[in-house]
């Protein structure tokens, strides 16, 4: 009886540990926030709101890998808080420069079954979410039969020690600061210049 109740403790004890380790968050990359643009060029993004009063800022998001192995980051998980209407935002497009041009990253339609933005929630803010639909070089909508979505952003392997892409936030016209979040945890802080 006694050696029973001595494996049961020592499985118990064992599962324990590994039940903590694995709720251990293994990040893999480090983040810090640069600028941030109000774009008021809507020619230069392929996409529009189906709310016209909203604007883009594109904030500037630094990656360091942390680690030589090349997992897959997910921009989902990436947001923006307005800390005066206390919603959480997440992001339309992402981006990055190459000689002085936005090359937009493609995105797809979000898959409604399974969404990671809604996994972290953050404490007294109300998720936002802005659709949009996709443009042709004027800036019309591509096909009139399409109705606007909330696009989900791609999974990608960062290749290089570091990079910085830029991600577009759905602003209110008078959003002025914020912080913006990995998961559930702050990166920086970003704002308007008024």
């Amino acid at each position: 009886m006694n050696k029973l109740i001595i494996v049961l403790l020592t499985l118990f004890i064992s599962f324990t540990a590994i039940a903590q380790n694995d709720s251990i968050p293994k990040e893999d990359y480090e983040f810090s926030v640069g600028k941030s643009i109000l774009n008021k060029k809507l020619w230069s993004q392929p996409y529009r709101y189906e709310h016209k009063a909203l604007n883009t800022l594109s904030v500037q998001i630094n990656i360091k890998r942390l680690h030589r192995k090349n997992g897959e980051l997910d921009f989902n998980l990436f947001a923006l808080t307005d800390d005066v209407k206390k919603w959480r935002i997440r992001p339309v497009a992402i981006y990055y420069y190459k000689a002085d041009r936005k090359i937009y990253l493609k995105s797809k339609s979000e898959n409604r079954n399974y969404n990671v933005f809604e996994k972290y929630k953050l404490e007294g803010h109300e998720d936002f979410e802005a659709k949009t639909f996709k443009t042709n070089f004027l800036g019309l909508k591509k096909k009139k039969k399409v109705s606007p979505s909330v696009q989900s952003l791609k999974k990608m392997k960062i290749k290089t020690s570091k990079i910085t892409y830029y991600l577009d936030f759905p602003v209110r016209p008078t959003f002025q600061y914020g912080k913006v979040y990995f998961k559930d945890k702050p990166i920086g802080f970003t704002g308007v210049k008024q």
